[in-house]
């Protein structure tokens, strides 16, 4: 079963520039009320969200040296059937991170495991989401994964397993899960940059979250770090909606109707509040605050109900922490509980 989230709880998002695990996740005990497994970027390439991903996914072939992935023709159709008789005998042990690539999520189990203190109700993973590997994936012959749906839908469940599995370990620790479908690829979703169809989106989250709830209860979360059509993304199979609403919560604004259906069915959303890219180490919880507040104020005021937009509001950090320097990842971590206080204050 899964516990209720209070308002304006705090979640970590997952890349850190640390190559020790124990500092990220001593940065997040006690600050951060669901801490995430850490993805280590500057430690291994294995570490990347997209090679972390490949292990167990037998139709596809990483290669750490150009840190690419591609769907090689040769073989191409004994691959996808070897991967779904494994899917399908529902033992997904084989999609779990191999050594290589289990760096900082071997570190966040022990840790759990020894402090209960440590995300003493929730625990977080994040996978990257189907339609993001789908692009990024080379099919031999020219195209992306993406382009092909019966590879896209393979993609989308094992993912989604992948996402399940882990939730399955945090279950095992006597916490919630919540597991996140990392989706940088869907960033301009709705431009004319963007060719995919609001079908192909809302079917691959859709067969990924299936995926990840069959193991046992998870919240999903769905990351997009850019803007995007984000009342397409409110109608998407998913449990909670993170967005850096330093960046785009004006964008949000743009589709009240979809925030609120979204919220009445239990959705949570997740405001990615302090800034990675920007970041300026001078800046307060008061001011970050005020911005969001004046967000929320500004949906309220174009139909969303305010009581229950606050109850079901969640804070992280935005994501992209791996990219700044060690001293500045923590400052945006540390302002967390600050701006958390701040919320809570504005919204009783």
């Amino acid at each position: 079963m899964t516990r209720d989230m209070p308002p304006f709880a705090t979640l970590a998002i997952g890349s850190f520039p640390f190559t020790e695990a124990r500092l990220a996740l001593d940065l997040m005990e006690g600050r951060v009320d669901i801490p995430a497994s850490p993805q280590l970027v500057r430690l291994s390439p294995w570490e990347d969200m997209l090679l972390g991903a490949a292990d167990g996914i037998y139709f596809v072939e990483p290669d750490s040296e150009s840190r690419t992935l591609r769907v090689p023709l040769a073989g191409r159709e004994e691959s996808l059937a070897r991967f779904y008789e494994a899917f399908y005998a529902g033992d997904f042990s084989f999609l779990e991170r191999s050594g290589r690539a289990a760096g900082g999520w071997g570190a966040f189990l022990e840790r759990a495991r020894q402090s209960p203190a440590f995300g003493e109700a929730f625990l977080k993973t994040q996978v990257v989401g189907p339609l993001t590997f789908g692009q990024s994936v080379k099919v031999e012959g020219a195209f992306s994964l993406v382009d092909d749906p019966g590879l896209l839908e393979a993609a989308a469940c094992a993912l989604g397993a992948k996402a399940g599995r882990e939730a399955f370990a945090i279950r095992e620790l006597g916490r919630s899960a919540v597991a996140f479908l990392d989706e940088p690829g869907l960033s301009g979703y709705g431009s004319a940059f963007s060719t995919l169809s609001a079908d192909t989106v809302l079917r691959a989250l859709g067969a990924a979250a299936e995926a990840a709830r069959a193991q046992g209860p998870v919240l999903v979360g769905l990351h997009v770090c850019g803007n995007t059509d984000w009342g397409l993304m409110a109608k998407a199979d998913i449990d909670i909606l993170n967005c850096d609403s330093y960046g785009y919560i004006e964008s949000v604004a743009l589709y009240p109707k979809e925030i609120q259906a979204f919220l009445e069915r239990g959705g949570r959303v997740a405001w990615g509040l302090v800034p990675a890219q920007g970041f300026e180490a001078s800046m307060q919880a008061a001011f970050l605050g005020e911005r969001l507040a004046a967000g929320l104020e500004g949906l309220a005021g174009h139909g969303v109900d305010r009581g229950l937009l606050s109850s079901r509001s969640l804070l992280t950090s935005s994501c992209g922490l791996g990219s700044l320097s060690e001293g500045l990842a923590s400052r945006v971590v540390e302002l967390l509980p600050a701006v958390q206080a701040e919320m809570r204050r504005r919204f009783p």
